[in-house]
Order: structure tokens, then sequence, then C-alpha cells
């Protein structure tokens, strides 16, 4: 992708994985991101002056839902982490751990397929895939580096 969201990523996945992830570090790590995520759409997309004009309000909204969802998915790993550091998973907590993964990732896809009408208004359609393409690819990134961060689940 690029250094700078490479290094923005690793930054994030260490803090959410660490022991010790005071709030605020964690939010920085992750507008680390958002903006190297805004910077690689901004090179990627090549739009023109008119179809940026139109595209990137719309992408605003876009992030900022985007954002509320991966706020709680954040919260979810970071919880995770926290009671694995202190030992203290079981199986209703395993249960509610899926419960609450799979939620999430139904409603980020649900406003991901909410916004693609929407996009294809105002860029042409090779330029919406290229768009989620990239936004793809970055989410793939972003799922590996917390792959090798967080800990794997232990089942006795």
């Amino acid at each position: 992708m690029n250094n700078c969201f490479t290094a923005a990523l690793t930054v994030l996945a260490v803090l959410l994985a660490s022991p010790v992830n005071a709030k605020n570090e964690v939010d920085e790590g992750r507008a680390m991101v958002q903006a190297a995520r805004a910077e690689i759409i901004r090179a990627e997309l090549y739009l023109t002056a008119e179809e940026a004009e139109a595209f990137w309000p719309l992408h605003a909204a876009y992030t900022a839902e985007t954002t509320d969802v991966m706020n709680r998915y954040t919260t979810m790993i970071t919880e995770y982490v926290e009671r694995y550091d202190s030992g203290d998973l079981s199986d209703e907590y395993a249960s509610e751990l899926m419960d609450r993964f799979f939620a999430i990732k139904r409603e980020l896809l649900d406003v991901k397929t909410r916004f693609l009408p929407k996009f294809k208004e105002v860029i042409p359609p090779l330029k919406v895939a290229r768009f989620y393409h990239l936004e793809n690819k970055i989410d793939a990134d972003i799922d590996a580096q917390l792959a090798i961060a967080v800990p794997l689940i232990e089942s006795e």
C-alpha cells in the first residue's frame, strides 16, 4: 500500500494488543490509519476535479458511518485483549464475542452496500469498483496486522 499506512497500521495493532492501551493512544493510532486510508484513496482513485467535488463529501459521510462501526470493533478487540490478559475468558464470553464480531461485520457490510448506489451516482462504476477494491485491500491489511498482534483465544 504505502509506508505511512503500514507504519500507522503497525502502531495501531501494537496498541490494541498491548495490555496497557490508553484510550487516547489507540484513538491516535486509529486517526493515523484513517488519515493514511484517505491519502491512499486520494492518490489511487484518479478523480477528475468534478468527480472529486461530488465524491469527497459523500466519502466523508461514508467514513463517519464506517468509523462508528469500527469504533465498536476497536472496543471489542480492546476488551478481548484485556480479558485475555487477565485470564477472564469463558464459554459465555466467547459466545458473546462471536455474536458481537459477526454483528459488526454485518453492519459494516450494510454500510458499504447502502453507499454503493450513492457512489455510483457521483463517479463512474469502474471508479466505484476501484474505490471498494482499495477499501477491501486496506481492510485486509488491517485484519492481517490484527491477526498477528491479537492473541488467539485458547480453548483449554
